[in-house]
């Protein structure tokens, strides 16, 4: 939208500094990315320094995704003049520009609607997001199987986390009705609970390969590209593979947001709900069954 309404001008993103090779890829002559280091570990950059920091860009204006006073006084410390965001978190002097949040609005919607509001509602509808990958062998390599990624989490996602044993069950189920190579993904933390699991299934004879804590971000994204199938809880990497049009089949407990509002838009997506009334948060995702993970994900694996 930015680009359709600015097609002349350089258009920065201000980016956590773990994103950034996400973003870098799909940049163009006039989309630049700068990493945010006051997100960055062991940094001690403070809103003053990354104001004068981008000060020396003179923006013309600032469109602000995220909620916090924080960013809206960065722009406001870097003599931004138009500043663009929802009136929230007490920032509501400071935007030149600012929308009143419907909580009850898709991310994507919120996003795309802060744009094209301020501007005079000049779109009618909005496109889904994309993520560029690279087509490579050197991540998944089996072409006599199926290859499958997966991300259950780990105990660190809490409530969203898929437990151990259930996930064995399910993994188990489908490698008995397809033939199935598993490539099981996660951040440095939730390792040893992939290792187990890859232990677990190779006592089946079941094929596992282990990236968890293994691969940067564009490396993930580039592997769950390449697989015909993603399993997975509610996520970033869920999120990953509908961007690339991988099917996906999610298993949705007790999230971090309302599902309404994070539910990937794709027709190869399906989302397994649970129903359960339990007050314990982490029991809500065991009512969701290995059974109905295999079912949903041998439909969206079956030919067309």
């Amino acid at each position: 939208m930015l680009r359709e309404l600015y097609p002349n001008n350089d258009i920065y993103l201000l980016a956590r500094p773990f994103m950034c090779e996400i973003f870098a890829r799909n940049t163009s002559e006039k989309l630049h990315v700068i990493a945010d280091k006051r997100y960055e570990s062991g940094n001690t950059h403070s809103v003053f320094a990354k104001a004068k920091y981008l000060k020396q860009y003179q923006f013309a204006m600032a469109i602000l995704f995220r909620g916090s006073l924080s960013e809206a006084l960065l722009c406001t410390f870097a003599g931004i003049k138009y500043i663009l965001g929802y009136r929230q978190n007490g920032r509501t002097p400071l935007l030149s520009h600012g929308l009143k949040l419907n909580p009850n609005h898709h991310y994507i919607h919120r996003y795309c609607q802060l744009v094209n509001d301020c501007h005079g509602q000049p779109f009618k509808r909005y496109s889904l997001p994309k993520l560029s990958y690279q087509t490579t062998d050197m991540i998944v390599k089996h072409e006599t199987h199926t290859p499958v990624a997966v991300y259950f989490g780990g105990k660190n996602k809490g409530p969203r986390h898929y437990p151990n044993e259930l996930a064995l069950q399910t993994l188990q189920r489908l490698a008995k009705q397809k033939e199935v190579h598993f490539y099981l993904l996660g951040d440095p933390s939730e390792k040893e609970e992939s290792q187990q699991l890859a232990s677990q299934l190779a006592a089946d004879d079941i094929s596992a390969t282990v990236l968890t804590g293994t691969t940067s971000l564009s490396e993930l994204v580039d592997c769950i590209a390449a697989c015909q199938l993603m399993i997975s809880i509610d996520s970033g990497p869920m999120h990953m593979a509908v961007a690339v049009n991988t099917p996906c089949v999610a298993i949705v407990g007790f999230g971090t947001s309302a599902w309404s509002v994070v539910a990937p838009k794709n027709k190869q997506f399906t989302a397994l709900i649970s129903q359960s009334c339990s007050l314990n948060e982490y029991e809500i995702i065991t009512a969701i069954s290995p059974q109905q993970i295999t079912q949903a994900a041998l439909e969206l694996l079956a030919p067309d």
